[in-house]
């Protein structure tokens, strides 16, 4: 299978054609993680978008802030598994960010294939093809906007029942 065959369903690439796909399969990067392995970790710095393309994913995210005098880091985690199955990306923020740090760390749960893509190799791509990437660009932003709607809706949620406890 190609590298483009395995992205098609991506929703990077929604609205794509395969062969406007094809623009980016020269700075497409094949990576392999074992079981266990980080993929991305958070507070890393970000310089790549990345693909799931085969296995199993958690994501998780710290829940607090780490006391400044603590040894590890035993902050709750929020986590979510996702399968290849559905062609996940992660990583945007570094695209569109300069010196973004990760916002979360993506763990392999099963051995992973992936595709990575290099933010300078990326925008490259976008010069050479606006048309092509004003699309990517669009579903990134669809991606982002979607985050931060669902994030604003636990911000709600926990200053709600922040609330309630001052009001008893």
């Amino acid at each position: 299978m190609s590298s483009v065959e395995n992205v098609v369903g991506c929703p990077l690439f929604d609205g794509l054609e395969p062969r406007e796909i094809e623009v980016f399969q020269s700075v497409f990067q094949l990576k392999v993680f074992r079981e266990g392995e980080n993929i991305l970790t958070e507070g890393q710095p970000g310089s790549s978008i990345v693909i799931l393309t085969n296995g199993m994913v958690s994501i998780s995210k710290a829940l607090t802030l780490q006391p400044p005098n603590a040894r590890d880091d035993t902050r709750e985690k929020a986590l979510i598994t996702l399968s290849a199955k559905i062609k996940p990306f992660f990583g945007e923020m570094a695209l569109v960010r300069e010196d973004a740090n990760r916002t979360a760390t993506v763990k392999a749960e099963s051995e992973c294939e992936i595709i990575e893509i290099e933010k300078e190799a990326f925008q490259s791509v976008c010069r050479t093809h606006p048309k092509i990437s004003f699309r990517v660009m669009y579903n990134i932003a669809n991606k982002l906007a979607g985050d931060l709607q669902r994030e604003s809706q636990n911000v709600l949620k926990l200053t709600t029942a922040f609330s309630l406890i001052l009001d008893e």
